[in-house]
């Protein structure tokens, strides 16, 4: 692979970007900002993004830190599937009437491993990786009035 040459800067903002997943916390960070709260810190950040070698980089440290780690986004969502699983298997043996006493234990331990919000975090999460939760587009209208003072 080709070297991607970065400024101290630049290197530090992509490897922030991969560390906190927050673009401007990124730019705030890397760049020591005088007033980290301006509105125009989140453009900022999308302009460093937008530079292909920036971008490059942070791709780069995001294989790097998967092929490390072993992680991929195929065991993120096996890891989820299973987690939804769980709760599924909970959710049936908690409407079945006349649990022998391995059901019952089973109830009982997944009623202490699975909770409703980790099925409903596992569904969003997986919903998110696979880009299904594309915002819905809404068409806004907006009308100006004038206002005209009567002279007396």
């Amino acid at each position: 692979m080709t070297k991607l040459i970065l400024t101290p800067k630049e290197e530090n903002f992509a490897q922030l970007v991969v560390e906190l997943g927050n673009q401007s916390e990124a730019y705030r960070q890397s760049y020591n900002l005088t007033n980290p709260n301006a509105d125009w810190v989140a453009v900022k950040a999308s302009q460093m993004m937008s530079k292909s070698n920036i971008r490059l980089r942070v791709e780069e440290i995001k294989a790097e830190l998967a092929n490390k780690n072993k992680v991929t986004k195929q065991v993120i969502i096996d890891y989820h599937l299973k987690m939804i699983g769980a709760w599924e298997e909970l959710w049936k043996l908690g409407q079945k009437k006349g649990k022998d006493k391995e059901e019952t234990q089973r109830f009982y331990l997944l009623k202490e491993m699975v909770k409703g919000s980790d099925y409903r975090g596992s569904l969003d999460s997986i919903t998110k990786m696979m880009g299904l939760n594309e915002p819905d587009k809404l068409e806004q209208k907006i009308t100006t009035i004038e206002i005209v003072e009567k002279k007396r």
